[in-house]
């Protein structure tokens, strides 16, 4: 994705969002030593969709962890939660939502004072831990209103970053680093979200021109996460805000990030008209600004969408014009970026030995600056190279690699590749099965992502199996089906391909 600025790479990813990793770990071990025995905690939390999927991770360890929402107006939190839950859950109590019966302005605080005088009910009532989730404004009242009931706690856990107000991060070196960003896991971008996001809505609704140039840059950011993580719809939403921001500031750098950025959103949904467009948009800005390493990042998404459709020739002709410009600049990224694209190319025309020379490249640079999706890809390719040569063995193990590091960021495209790559590899080996599982699995996540060629290329291999199988009727369907995505798509030499399988199949029943 195109970045908005270059930063420190020596740190990999923003410390707030280590730290609330860190703290994340925490609360798990507290959870795990603190079975059959009483406890009170405090999660500190602004962002209710962080609460909540930090709540869901925890479940997915603790599968007999409760979780009680208390609805406005209630008084009685300790006689609302026993009604509800009379018996002590093995694994904890998560209590969410006071803060919707408790308001800065109430004198007497009346919800907070009965917390306060049921204090030691709760320990006599549950054997296990109980966490009480709120956002920093309630913790401060509880803390001055309920004075017994807090000095009663024995952990607190703070999901808050100190870069989150609006004036902080107009002094984070990270805002915009895509490089920092993408290396985050998938539980640190859900931090590195909430902090961008509480940033944006603390600048209020009139922000001065100097901060609304932030506020593109952070929308930007958010723009790239949300993608990573397979949420392309908030990913557009804050990209043409960021838009909208820029068109007022006459900020045509931003303009270009954006319209390169919405275009990487369109490639990945299939929609490579609309791609194009918005790439040579920002390639005729970014040619107006002579920034050549813009240039070079809008060839390069050009060249991508060449491949897609098969144009090969112009295709190389793309990844050589910003692979030049790289070489030029010495950015080692779009230098290690240019050669995986020619690699992917070599591989689609059977050129092996060149393929992997290129990729080969990629991963030496890779491993070098530490970013470990570009390590993904290279595996990954890597592995469709060793497949083709007949080593599967080879391959599984480069997919697998490459498997490991797509899940551990959280980078859907990446895992929906190397489930796709290893159901082929199952294929190869004859075990039908296990390659159908893995191919549902990667279109289970394509479904997701709304990625139409990656839908595609799912059913076209289902149907391999099928018709392997024997079963013509399920190969007909699925190949139909990938058919029409790539004739919606507009690869038409995937088209001609469909149709000459269909063409082999026996007449349907």
């Amino acid at each position: 994705m195109t970045t908005q600025n270059t930063t420190d790479r020596s740190l990999i990813s923003p410390k707030e969002a280590e730290r609330q990793t860190a703290e994340l770990s925490a609360m798990q071990r507290m959870l795990s030593t603190s079975q059959g025995c009483f406890s009170l905690s405090i999660a500190i939390c602004n962002s209710p969709a962080l609460r909540d999927y930090l709540i869901g991770q925890l479940q997915s360890s603790f599968h007999n962890l409760k979780v009680i929402s208390i609805p406005p107006a209630i008084v009685d939190v300790y006689g609302f939660v026993t009604a509800d839950i009379s018996e002590s859950p093995g694994d904890g109590l998560f209590i969410t939502n006071l803060e919707v019966s408790v308001h800065s302005e109430e004198k007497h605080q009346h919800t907070l004072r009965s917390l306060n005088a049921s204090r030691e009910l709760w320990e006599k009532r549950y054997n296990c831990p109980i966490v009480f989730w709120l956002p920093e404004y309630t913790v401060t009242l509880l803390a001055l209103h309920a004075r017994d009931f807090w000095r009663y706690r024995s952990h607190s856990f703070e999901f808050v970053s100190e870069q989150a107000g609006a004036i902080a991060g107009m002094q984070d070196r990270f805002s915009g680093d895509i490089s920092s960003a993408a290396n985050l896991s998938a539980e640190q971008k859900r931090f590195r979200i909430a902090e961008l996001e509480q940033r944006i809505t603390e600048a209020g609704d009139n922000p001065s021109p100097t901060m609304n140039i932030h506020i593109a840059i952070w929308l930007n950011e958010l723009a790239y996460l949300y993608r990573a993580i397979g949420e392309l719809e908030r990913a557009e939403e804050m990209l043409r805000r960021a838009l909208e921001i820029d068109e007022k500031l006459g900020r045509l750098e931003g303009m270009a990030a954006d319209y390169g950025n919405l275009g990487l959103i369109y490639r990945t949904r299939g929609d490579l008209d609309r791609a194009e467009e918005m790439h040579l948009h920002s390639l005729e800005i970014e040619e107006k600004l002579g920034r050549l390493d813009g240039m070079g990042a809008q060839y390069g998404n050009l060249g991508v969408i060449y491949q897609m459709r098969g144009n090969l020739n112009q295709a190389e002709e793309m990844q050589r014009r910003a692979l030049e410009i790289h070489e030029k600049l010495g950015s080692q990224e779009g230098m290690a970026t240019g050669y995986g694209n020619l690699g992917a190319i070599y591989i689609t025309r059977g050129d092996l030995d060149r393929a992997e020379e290129m990729l080969r490249r990629t991963l030496e640079i890779d491993e070098k600056l530490g970013r470990q999706a570009g390590m993904a890809a290279s595996y990954s390719n890597l592995g469709l190279i060793y497949s083709k040569r007949g080593d599967l063995d080879r391959a599984e193990e480069m997919q697998r690699r490459a498997l490991e590091i797509a899940e551990k960021l959280g980078h859907l495209v990446g895992m929906a590749n190397a489930y796709g790559n290893l159901g082929l590899i199952y294929r190869g080996r004859g075990d039908l099965d296990q390659a159908e599982r893995m191919l549902r699995k990667a279109l289970e996540i394509n479904e997701k992502l709304g990625r139409l060629e990656g839908m595609a290329n799912q059913y076209a291999n289902l149907g391999l199996i099928y018709k392997q199988r024997r079963d013509f009727n399920h190969a007909r369907k699925t190949w139909e089906k990938a058919l029409d995505l790539y004739a919606k798509i507009g690869i038409p030499h995937m088209v001609e391909k469909m149709n000459n399988w269909l063409e082999t199949l026996l007449p349907p029943d």
